[in-house]
């Protein structure tokens, strides 16, 4: 490869050749020719703004942290009635919550608390008044003025009075669901209580700091009529049998499960209802294990079915360990002491990556669910072991997580299958145009924190252009040293773009304006791209293309700062790859090929974009130049000729095929000025191929351009 730098301005840019043997990222160069490219640039150069650097945390911290949580829940009553009335939803709970004081002459502390009443507050053992000024959360005054690093325990007895299916979620026995893909009718087989708190619903369950930033150890507690069996987070410690007290109750279980590092409350969860148990594991070479927990209905586990007709939970969670096994490859190991999943219906979503229970919509028990099983497994690093710090950093999250599912099926698969599942997503969000081009990663409205086109899609191939960027063997170090560094904890965007900047200092683009276009501005960039091939003789040609952005919108930026590749191939297979990095609306990217060029590509695969590709043009030695242009148009069938007449008499437009074979002919006297003509090939029957146009003036061909022409 042969290096060219051109000064513009102030500006050095350098423009490398490269030729590649096949697609992919990281494939071996293979040797076709080697060809040399340099670039200009035109236009108004925008810098664009760093504008989040430094900025303040958008966390909204109150004067305490919580260290632990020991939550009780009598769900006794609730799984005994058969129906879902108010009455019939009350369940008691006390929540022990151990705080540290990180503010001076703290007098009152307040957690979030919806749908409730409270019976009885304590502090340190001191019963104390406490009051729920609106509704959603609770303030309780505190008997002395706490400082900074004291530590307290508050104890909150009370009373849930949810009256719909919200943070916490109860369906009857025998409820009607919907008709499955077999055309079976599908009824919930179990009475059956669950909670689903992302983003905020944990406070409609018991009384929390319900942000994702507060982490803390937590203890499950749960009450159950006997027959009953409770999945939740962490290791299940204990289950006690004792005497029940109401009526048709004779015995009550315990069940007490212990999360053994940090869990945000969102990821917190309890499952109960009359389920089957059954365990699988993961081996690791050096011999350890994850244990692997599951929990359905009773006839969703032995069934034989495969082909997605019946529920076959064996048969749907049949590639964990595997999974497991690949993201450990590319994350490190995994973070907790098991990996779960608890199926229930109905479910409003297909699956919530709970903290090592993952809740999963029932009819991902068919079978078909791989991808989604994958997606809520990855988030076990991605939003688990690392979470979001606030909801305007819910991108980290779900792109990781969707993104993670193309890194499954490019284990399981190869590469292809890798970039077949972005291909995907690229069309996921691309659906959505234009409403994607007002919607930044960062901070998306509330209403819109779960939009699949940008929170999901678009988020993923964030993830994606950052490997192909700097490539595999910076950004998966550097993705595991954030993964160490905020183990167990929470991170905001700036802090995953602090990792990326301490670890991989020196990238194409600088991580600053990477995130600054991509994830704190809207939009992906449109390209335009105008080819001109000039014969050099001896079989070398100049090829010129210029390169315009043409994306619009108010959060969009006018320039994407990205590695560009534009490739080139001609009729025989021969291909040559030129890197640009673009900096401008419009640049031109210019150099020598030992072939002529048919068609031009830009790597798509690489950066979320739309581009078109003008047909080339040729400019033949010493022909006089009357800006010849052939311009695509559909709506005719073939295409447009556009010239200027510089001066008035017999003018003769020719289009051939490569081998001189006339296809068309217009002769006319024009005067001076701009013309466009249609030429509608496909009503002349003329095949897909590479034509020839030549313009004559006087007999005299004054210009000639060539283009590919598809029906």
């Amino acid at each position: 490869m042969r290096l060219r730098l051109w000064t513009i301005g102030a500006m050095v840019v350098g423009i490398g050749a490269v030729v590649y043997g096949g697609e992919g990222f990281g494939l071996v160069p293979r040797c076709v020719a080697v060809e040399s490219a340099v670039m200009t640039g035109g236009g108004c150069h925008r810098e664009w703004p760093r504008g989040m650097e430094g900025r303040l945390s958008a966390i909204r911290r109150r004067p305490y942290d919580v260290l632990r949580y020991e939550l009780f829940v009598d769900w006794v009553w609730m799984l005994s009635q058969e129906g879902t009335r108010p009455e019939d939803r009350v369940f008691r709970g006390v929540n022990r919550i151990t705080v540290r004081i990180d503010s001076p002459e703290v007098r009152q502390l307040s957690f979030d608390a919806a749908a409730m009443v409270v019976d009885s507050v304590t502090v340190n053992g001191m019963s104390v008044e406490a009051s729920q000024p609106q509704g959603d959360s609770i303030i309780v005054w505190l008997p002395f003025a706490a400082s900074a690093g004291d530590t307290l325990t508050v104890q909150i007895a009370y009373t849930s009075g949810t009256t719909r299916n919200l943070g916490l979620y109860l369906y009857p026995k025998g409820a009607f669901v919907g008709v499955g893909p077999g055309g079976d009718s599908v009824f919930v087989e179990e009475r059956i209580a669950y909670t689903m708190s992302e983003p905020e619903d944990a406070r409609y369950w018991m009384p929390c700091n319900d942000a994702p930033h507060d982490k803390a150890i937590a203890e499950i507690t749960v009450a159950v009529p006997e027959g009953f069996i409770v999945a939740s987070n962490g290791w299940l410690d204990t289950v006690i049998t004792v005497p029940g007290t109401l009526p048709g109750v004779e015995r009550v279980l315990l069940y007490r499960w212990r999360d053994t590092v940090p869990i945000a409350t969102y990821l917190m969860v309890i499952h109960a209802s009359r389920y089957a148990h059954f365990r699988d594991e993961y081996r690791r070479s050096d011999g350890s294990r994850v244990p692997l927990w599951y929990y359905v209905w009773a006839r969703d586990v032995e069934s034989p079915d495969t082909t997605g007709r019946r529920y076959n939970a064996r048969y749907a969670f049949r590639d964990v360990p595997e999974m497991m096994r690949a993201y450990e490859s590319f994350f490190g190991p995994y973070p907790f002491v098991k990996y779960g999943m608890a199926a229930v219906q109905p479910f409003a979503y297909g699956g919530m990556e709970h903290q090592t229970m993952t809740t999963v919509n029932r009819s991902w028990l068919r079978g078909w669910a791989e991808l989604g099983i994958a997606h809520e497994l990855a988030h076990h690093w991605l939003g688990d072991l690392v979470s979001c710090a606030t909801w305007k950093d819910i991108w980290l999250n779900e792109g990781g997580a969707t993104w993670s599912e193309a890194l499954w099926l490019e284990w399981r698969r190869g590469i292809g299958a890798y970039q077949e599942r972005m291909e995907q997503a690229r069309s996921e969000y691309l659906r959505q145009y234009p409403r994607v081009m007002q919607l930044p990663l960062y901070a998306p409205p509330r209403e819109l924190i779960f939009f699949y086109a940008t929170t999901y899609a678009k988020a993923a191939w964030v993830y994606h252009m950052m490997r192909r960027m700097v490539g595999d063997s910076l950004f998966f170090p550097a993705l595991r040293a954030y993964f160490q560094h905020y183990r167990y904890g929470a991170a905001e965007t700036e802090d995953l773009l602090s990792v990326l900047q301490r670890e991989i200092p020196n990238p194409p683009v600088s991580w600053r304006t990477f995130f600054d276009q991509w994830v704190y501005s809207a939009g992906h960039p449109i390209v335009e791209i105008y080819p001109t091939v000039s014969s050099l003789g001896d079989g070398r040609y100049w090829v010129r293309c210029l390169v315009r952005q043409v994306q619009t919108g108010d959060m969009v930026p006018e320039v994407f700062v990205m590695p560009w590749k534009l490739r080139f191939r001609n009729l025989s297979g021969n291909g040559a790859e030129w890197e640009f990095v673009s900096t401008e609306r419009e640049q031109v990217v210019e150099g020598m090929l030992s072939f002529l060029p048919t068609s031009v590509e830009l790597n798509r695969e690489d950066v979320l974009c739309e581009y078109s590709v003008f047909p080339v043009s040729v400019a033949l030695e010493g022909l006089g130049d009357v800006g010849l242009r052939i311009l695509p148009e559909p709506a005719s069938g073939g295409a447009v000729v556009e010239f200027e007449v510089v001066r008035e008499g017999e003018v003769e437009i020719e289009v051939v095929t490569l081998t001189g074979a006339c296809v068309k002919v217009h002769r006319s006297f024009m005067v001076k000025g701009i013309y466009r003509l249609p030429l509608s090939l496909e009503r002349l029957g003329a095949a897909a191929g590479v034509y020839g146009v030549r313009l004559k003036v006087d007999g005299r061909v004054v210009a000639a351009k060539v283009f590919q022409w598809k029906p």
